[in-house]
């Protein structure tokens, strides 16, 4: 039976023996088991303790464990078996359940010279304290000149100086159409600070949602033979089909023209990635020069060289959904996407762990819950102080 599966029969056993269900065959293998590493009696010791256990359950719940143990995997010496193991729906155990296969796949995982084995959760009392996740906040520069500061709650009616109104609610704001009546040249600019995010439906009916640190300058009303906006940071968008009127975003000197689609384009440093969920888009640079992608496609220009690859759309758009999305990732990369979500100063200290990362959490967890995962999957430790974040082996 391979380890994946002594894992689970393994965890099965221990909760027979802590509900005081087991038989004294299924105690005695228990004390064969303890006896056989002392490792395995300090994990069973931590799973006594009703508080280490409940802190298990709660850490367990914000981890994808599948994407982890593939993580944890790659950093032990003996390569996994080629034939992927059955997976045991973690629906079909109980909470505790799932908590003490955590616990085992950090024992057996984690390398010979790393710390003493304890179930992650403890990891959560060596942060000196926490920050908040960001949230549906951000800025409207009306054509004026004057702004609008926008949060999650509350409903308002805000007016353009040409009397179109604009509603504001839930984290969104919704333009009106205003038909062919229409004429006057206005343009708004809604603006995410870091640890902000905000969703827009255009007067169109082109839905838009930015990212952290983002912004979106837009015409309030589409006049022109083109629908044209400017984009910096990252948004996903949603255009509204119009065959006569294309739609065009300007990032950094690139164009992106569409017709009607949903696409990702990140842009935060001097690399726009453009990816493509359905429709078809044209990334277009000066000079006219111009690539066409297909659904499944991404385009990455820097310095104004282009390469076109087959990217992970779930990943380029969890960040709208809700969640960190971490996929054979650096972890200096997946830092710098935690620090504009909680809005962080970053020190890193020496070297880092040279590994590649994978797995999800959401973000609505606690900057702690991050970086737990973070720990678990890296080895890497972290120091919060305030909004400063020490990262070091």
């Amino acid at each position: 039976m391979d380890q994946h599966h002594d894992t689970f029969d393994q965890a099965a056993l221990i909760l027979r023996c802590l509900r005081g269900e087991a038989t004294s065959a299924e105690q005695q293998q228990l004390q064969i088991w303890l006896a056989a590493d002392p490792r395995h009696e300090a994990l069973y010791r931590d799973l006594q303790d009703p508080e280490q256990l409940a802190a298990g359950i709660a850490f367990q719940e914000t981890i994808d464990v599948q994407a982890d143990w593939e993580a944890v995997q790659a950093r032990i010496s003996t390569p996994p078996p080629v034939r992927r193991p059955v997976w045991i729906k973690l629906a079909a155990w109980t909470a505790a359940a799932a908590a003490v296969v955590t616990g085992i796949v950090w024992l057996y995982s984690r390398p010979e010279n790393s710390r003493d084995a304890r179930i992650v959760a403890d990891q959560s009392h060596t942060f000196r304290n926490d920050v908040l996740p960001g949230g549906n906040q951000a800025v409207l520069q009306l054509g004026n000149g004057k702004t609008v500061a926008l949060g999650s709650n509350g409903s308002q009616t805000i007016t353009e100086a040409d009397g179109t109104t604009i509603q504001r609610g839930n984290g969104s704001l919704v333009y009106t159409d205003a038909s062919d009546s229409a004429t006057t040249s206005l343009y708004n600019t809604l603006t995410t600070n870091r640890a902000g995010q905000y969703q827009l439906t255009l007067e169109d009916g082109t839905k838009v949602w930015l990212n952290a640190a983002s912004s979106l300058t837009f015409p309030v009303h589409f006049n022109g033979a083109e629908r044209k906006v400017a984009l910096t940071g990252e948004g996903y968008f949603e255009v509204a089909a119009n065959a006569r009127q294309p739609f065009k975003v300007t990032v950094n000197g690139v164009d992106v023209l569409v017709l009607g689609t949903s696409f990702n384009i990140g842009a935060y440093d001097h690399t726009v990635n453009t990816t493509l969920v359905s429709g078809a888009v044209k990334v277009q640079l000066p000079g006219k020069r111009s690539w066409q992608l297909v659904p499944g496609q991404q385009a990455r220009v820097q310095h104004e060289q282009v390469s076109i690859t087959y990217a992970d759309t779930e990943k380029a758009i969890a960040w709208k959904e809700g969640i960190f999305y971490f996929k054979d990732d650096d972890l200096r990369d997946i830092m710098e996407q935690v620090a504009r979500w909680y809005d962080l100063e970053l020190d890193f200290k020496g070297p880092l762990p040279t590994g590649k990362i994978s797995g999800n959490i959401s973000r609505q967890a606690r900057l702690s819950q991050v970086l737990e995962m973070l720990n678990y999957v890296s080895g890497a430790h972290f120091d919060i102080r305030g909004r400063k974040v020490s990262v070091g082996l």
